[in-house]
């Protein structure tokens, strides 16, 4: 059985800023390249797989579809929560590229991480997503093949969620999307 780092009582951790990882990241890019900070902690990110390409791709051409104006679509772009720098797998926003040409976002519209390996990772990113304000976050369980869609954000939490199986629709944007083509 492997054990977490974290699990270890003789092994003192200490959290730091997202300003210092900032400065970390520009002065040692290559060192933090693939890594990113969940509340203080720097976590190292998972390689990708072709299947998390592939619904990372389907789930980008489906918003694509229904991005009403005013919003626009990043692919594993930082974005700013208090305490963590992540980069979500889609991430929507407000506004348009342009208007974060100088400044990381600090909050989205809707956040999309893809799970593979990584299902109780991503659900733990709720509380950040949700502290940060952002207005829906949507896991994609491929293994289960579920989206788990967590909406209504108060203090630290999602007040709501809801699963829906691949052959289902969500709606979003006032219009729906069919994860029926995924299956």
């Amino acid at each position: 059985m492997q054990t977490m780092i974290l699990e270890l009582p003789e092994v003192k951790l200490a959290r730091i800023s997202l300003e210092d990882y900032e400065i970390l990241c520009r002065e040692n890019p290559m060192q933090f390249e693939k890594t990113e900070l969940f509340e203080g902690m720097i976590v190292e990110k998972m390689t990708k797989s072709n299947e998390h390409d592939f619904f990372s791709q389907e789930f980008y051409e489906l918003i694509q579809l229904v991005l009403p104006n005013g919003y626009f679509i990043r692919r594993e772009s930082s974005i700013h929560l208090l305490n963590s720098d992540f980069e979500p797998d889609i991430l929507i926003l407000r506004g348009t590229n342009k208007d974060y040409r100088f400044q990381k976002p600090t909050t989205a519209r809707l956040i999309i991480e893809i799970s593979i390996s990584s299902l109780n990772y991503d659900r733990n990113k709720s509380k950040s997503y949700a502290l940060g304000l952002v207005e829906e976050y949507w896991i994609v369980d491929v293994e289960n093949k579920k989206v788990e869609v967590y909406t209504n954000p108060q203090n630290g939490n999602y007040l709501d969620k809801k699963n829906y199986d691949f052959k289902e629709e969500i709606k979003i944007f006032g219009k729906i999307i069919s994860l029926k083509e995924l299956v």
